[in-house]
């Protein structure tokens, strides 16, 4: 958008990494105020701010509620000093401010909440975005939009002195030059440098997740409230028609490609949401799925996780000084970590930036406003319309044009076979998973698409003229990771 010639590498899919596995919040950060992080938080309330506005179709507003117990670390003056602040810095939010509840308003409002030592309560406002993964892929529709070339599945082989080495799936070793390169690879970023002369950069943390079906005395809106064994905040969150329960966070200096929830984990999480609603009665058996991630944090010899920044870092590299790699950020200020890194590669090409419009302009899917199709069943038009936002009427237009896709293929019957082929046709897909996980989000289901992966595969056969043996080779490579995020396999 500001005149650059870009090529984008990922050595998987769009969002296949850390982003998938976060908590699913666009969030000002309250945590990060007990460090002092003030510059953190206002940046990330006003990102908050721009993604409401740039992204309305996936960003939404929601009310959380902190309980305050006598036991916990954070008194009734310290959560409201924090609120306080955290009005303060977001003085230019839409957002509703917060407001202190007594212990009797609490539990009339929270019926299922611990009693016993609860003092009262807060409500504040952040936000959600319940698929990430769609966010990423709009700003990556986004770019093609403009002129960007992408390339997915693609392995860098080595990087620096202007120049990229990469071999696509099945292709020879290819070579580019750029006069910039930008290493945004997350917990990767270390392993894309190895063969570059620098220390080690990231010190990532582990954070995962359980998702777990409604249960007795489930909150109506997000609970983020302090951990017993730890003291560290937790959130259980409703989402997509389930709850979504975590993290943790402790140190992971393995592999990122094979990070996943231990079971520590995940019983620490059930006992903490037991504790806290104590009708819940959560064992291991309740649990849908879980996802775990690596957070690319600065490297650090503190040993205490919780206390390193979350602010981000461009570094040079020391040999090259137009290779500049990305360390550290949150999903909350990617567009503004975007914004400064694009302006650090203006200067160093020695050319004046144009002005940057991406806190302005609507992402793909928000180009206009979104109505639903009054021939479309109401449960296909919502969950077309929480998926897609605008984006809704190319999917629509792909059925008119062929009829034959306009068939709901899953269980649920909200879901229609042009979903697929417009995956694949329109937004990256490559595989059965890319379609399932990351494009239809039919995957991330509490069944984890069950039953639609072998309908989803079919439709390949019929529509995108898979053989076969593909499709039963795109049915084994989705399985084996669903395999990674159930706990049948261990527990039963």
């Amino acid at each position: 958008m500001r005149g650059l010639t870009v090529l984008l590498i990922d050595k998987a899919d769009i969002s296949s990494g850390t982003t998938s596995f976060s908590t699913r919040l666009i969030h000002g950060g309250l945590r990060y105020l007990e460090h002092f992080e003030f510059g953190l938080v206002r940046e990330s309330l006003r990102e908050r701010e721009n993604l409401l506005r740039i992204a309305p179709h996936l960003v939404k507003a929601i009310p959380i509620l902190i309980p305050i117990y006598n036991e916990g670390t954070r008194g009734r003056l310290t959560i409201r000093a924090g609120m306080i602040a955290y009005d303060i810095l977001s003085f230019d939010k839409k957002l509703p401010r917060h407001r202190m509840l007594k212990r009797e308003e609490t539990l009339a409002q929270y019926p299922g909440l611990r009693p016993e030592g609860l003092v009262g309560a807060a409500v504040y406002y952040d936000c959600q975005v319940e698929f990430p993964e769609r966010l990423v892929l709009e700003n990556v529709l986004s770019a093609k939009e403009q002129g960007a070339e992408i390339l997915t599945y693609t392995h860098v082989t080595k990087l620096g002195d202007g120049v990229v080495e990469f071999i696509q799936q099945g292709h020879d070793v290819k070579i580019v030059s750029g006069k910039a390169i930008v290493n945004a690879t997350g917990p990767w970023i270390d392993r894309v440098l190895e063969h570059s002369e620098t220390q080690q950069l990231v010190g990532g943390t582990k954070g995962s997740h359980i998702v777990v079906d409604s249960f007795p005395g489930a909150p109506s809106t997000a609970v983020y409230v302090e951990a017993e064994s730890d003291h560290r905040p937790f959130f259980v969150i409703p989402w997509n028609y389930s709850y979504l329960i975590g993290t943790t966070d402790v140190r992971f200096e393995n592999n990122p490609e094979e990070v996943r929830s231990e079971m520590w984990e995940v019983d620490y999480l059930l006992t903490e949401t037991n504790r806290v609603f104590p009708n819940a009665k959560l064992q291991r058996s309740n649990v849908c799925y879980t996802y775990s991630g690596v957070r690319p944090l600065p490297f650090t010899n503190n040993e205490d996780a919780r206390k390193v920044t979350r602010r981000h870092f461009i570094r040079e590299d020391v040999g090259n000084r137009n290779l500049l790699s990305i360390i550290g950020g949150k999903l909350t200020t990617y567009r503004s970590l975007a914004e400064e890194c694009v302006e650090l590669v203006f200067r160093k090409l020695g050319r004046k930036a144009p002005q940057c419009q991406t806190s302005e302009k609507p992402l793909p899917g928000a180009l206009e406003p979104t109505t639903p199709d009054p021939k479309l069943p109401d449960a296909v038009a919502r969950r077309l319309l929480r998926i897609y936002g605008s984006r809704t009427r190319l999917l629509l237009d792909l059925c008119r044009n062929r009829p034959e896709l306009a068939k709901p293929f899953n269980k649920a019957g909200d879901a229609l076979a042009a979903e697929v082929v417009f995956s694949f046709e329109s937004e990256f897909a490559q595989t059965l998973s890319d379609c399932l996980l990351r494009r239809t989000m039919l995957g991330l289901n509490r069944d984890l698409a069950s039953g639609d992966d072998e309908a989803a595969a079919e439709i390949g056969k019929h529509f995108l003229g898979w053989s076969n043996e593909r499709a039963e080779q795109e049915l084994s490579d989705y399985r084996k990771i669903l395999k990674r995020m159930r706990l049948a396999d261990e527990t039963n």
